[in-house]
């Protein structure tokens, strides 16, 4: 399912903005003198699923595989080093659409946020993928 400038907010709010969500795979699809496209896996709560809580685990959600593809690639950068670990998305992700521009941040960072900042050297935004169009499948984990 594509995701567009109207679909954003009840994307992030269906997954809880992704926050505390694991990415498991990042594949890169390039094919000379195209554009590639990025794949990036994740497990995350999904209010679709909701779960009655049992002892001890407040989780009103359950766990499932988001699998967002980015088509037509200009720009990405993923970082992981044993100072940074940057597989759990702590901060949540930030996702911008547009008719020809599609952004996801994957360290987007506790203040607020813009687009624009996914190109810039600073303390967060250190993932991400720039493309002309994002889509999304979900399947259960279980």
């Amino acid at each position: 399912m594509q995701i567009t400038s109207d679909h954003v907010p009840a994307f992030l709010d269906r997954f809880v903005n992704f926050y505390d969500s694991v990415i498991v795979g990042v594949s890169i699809l390039a094919e000379p003198g195209k554009l590639a496209t990025v794949r990036v896996d994740l497990q995350a709560m999904d209010k679709a699923l909701p779960r009655t809580p049992g002892p001890g685990d407040g989780r009103m959600s359950e766990w499932c595989h988001v699998q967002l593809t980015v088509h037509g690639v200009q720009e990405y950068r993923f970082l992981e080093s044993r100072r940074f670990p940057y597989r759990v998305l702590s901060d949540g992700m930030a996702v911008a659409a547009s008719a020809t521009e599609f952004v996801l941040d994957l360290d987007p960072g506790p203040d607020a946020w813009s687009p624009s900042q996914v190109s810039c050297e600073g303390n967060y935004s250190k993932q991400y993928v720039v493309g002309g169009r994002g889509d999304y499948e979900v399947t259960n984990i279980r």
